[in-house]
């Protein structure tokens, strides 16, 4: 995306326009967002002064800059000194200057409700809002609007109450337990989701296998990628926001407005981890067999399919299982199946034979026995107790 100038670039940088110094300022390092300004920067004869895109709270009172651009996170007095300098600026938080370089929160939101469908997640648990912010706000507008448009079923709340960090955790993975397994986790945060996922181990549920989450990598320090389970993540395209807000920036240095007062730029994809099931180096052949359990396994599948899918051969396949799952393919399959017709017995709308058939069981024979090996208890058996038994 290039801004339109009113200006031709040999006019802009002809020997009338001086060359102009312009800082950037951030309490959240983006190394990316600082390559795309610098690279603006050096093709515009522009000096860029980054020394407080580290530490913008170490930001001394006289700097003689003739533009700023800034990217405050979490420092309302930092917001408020910056607001007092008298020279143009642009910010890469929405709201915070009156020209704005952001990205598209909501399309994040939405990329990461493609990626749970993908994977074979039809239900979802939408976070709350951990603040005002617009990140929090838009993402989850996204992600909601895209669930309902996939048909998903959605659990979601408003707001989380003031609690401390591990109690918000500790709600998240109460109400996690109590969703129908799979359940899609669709979140912003990378630091609360490496959290969370050690929680949910502690509880016995597995990543991807219960449990898949998505989030955005916005994070310096590779959270996403060094998480218990690696976290599948939105890419932000951040070096194309520091080019663009920079060479908003220049417009406004050389008295020129930019088209747009606000830029929200679309994400550049999905980079995919083992939080939903894709290819691990350490293990690639359970990431295909995985994936492909997830989204067929009400279909009319065994082992010889997810063993052609998994690219290697059947003892091989069969042991990584035994090794990650502590069980084989059948009986995976099986769980996933039984899984699934528990959920439907309880609701009590479908006889033991279309349950069976919309599970994927040969037969409704097979199905029973299997139950009731696995339960020890038939499925009318299981609808009658779970009847008496009142909700918890």
């Amino acid at each position: 995306m290039v801004l339109r100038m009113k200006k031709t670039d040999s006019e802009l940088n002809s020997p009338r326009h001086p060359t102009a110094v312009i800082g950037l300022v951030m309490d959240f390092f983006n190394p990316r967002l600082l390559e795309g300004a610098r690279t603006y920067a050096e093709e515009h004869n522009l000096r860029l002064d980054a020394r407080w895109s580290v530490r913008g709270d170490w930001l001394p009172n006289d700097i003689p800059w003739d533009g700023l651009l800034h990217g405050i996170v979490d420092n309302p007095a930092l917001v408020r000194r910056l607001k007092k300098l008298s020279i143009p600026a642009v910010g890469l938080v929405a709201g915070s200057a009156e020209f704005c370089v952001v990205p598209d929160y909501k399309a994040c939101g939405q990329l990461a409700i493609e990626e749970l469908v993908r994977y074979g997640i039809a239900h979802v648990l939408l976070d709350p809002e951990f603040t005002t912010s617009p990140l929090d706000f838009n993402f989850n507008r996204g992600a909601y609007s895209a669930a309902l448009q996939k048909g998903l079923s959605v659990s979601r709340r408003d707001s989380f109450p003031e609690k401390s960090f591990q109690e918000t955790i500790a709600i998240a993975v109460r109400e996690i337990l109590l969703l129908p397994k799979p359940v899609g986790l669709c979140i912003p945060h990378a630091g609360w989701s490496y959290s969370v996922i050690n929680a949910l181990l502690k509880n016995g549920l597995r990543i991807p296998e219960d449990v898949a989450i998505v989030v955005i990598d916005k994070d310096v320090q590779q959270t996403a990628a060094l998480a218990p389970v690696s976290l599948t993540s939105v890419e932000l395209n951040e070096w194309h926001r520091g080019f663009v807000g920079t060479e908003m920036l220049h417009q406004l240095v050389l008295g020129y407005e930019p088209r747009h007062k606000l830029l929200e730029l679309p994400p550049t994809g999905i980079h995919g981890r083992a939080s939903t099931g894709h290819l691990d180096t350490r293990d690639p052949v359970m990431g295909k067999a995985l994936t492909y359990l997830r989204k067929h396994y009400r279909e009319e599948i065994g082992v010889p399919e997810v063993v052609a899918v998994a690219g290697a051969s059947r003892r091989v396949v069969e042991m990584r299982f035994r090794e990650t799952l502590n069980c084989g393919i059948h009986e995976e399959l099986n769980r996933l199946r039984m899984e699934d017709a528990k959920l439907l017995l309880l609701e009590h709308k479908l006889s033991a034979t279309d349950i069976a058939q919309a599970c994927g069981f040969s037969s409704v024979h097979y199905f029973s026995a299997a139950f009731k090996r696995d339960f020890g208890i038939s499925p009318r058996q299981f609808q009658k107790e779970s009847a008496r038994t009142p909700p918890v």
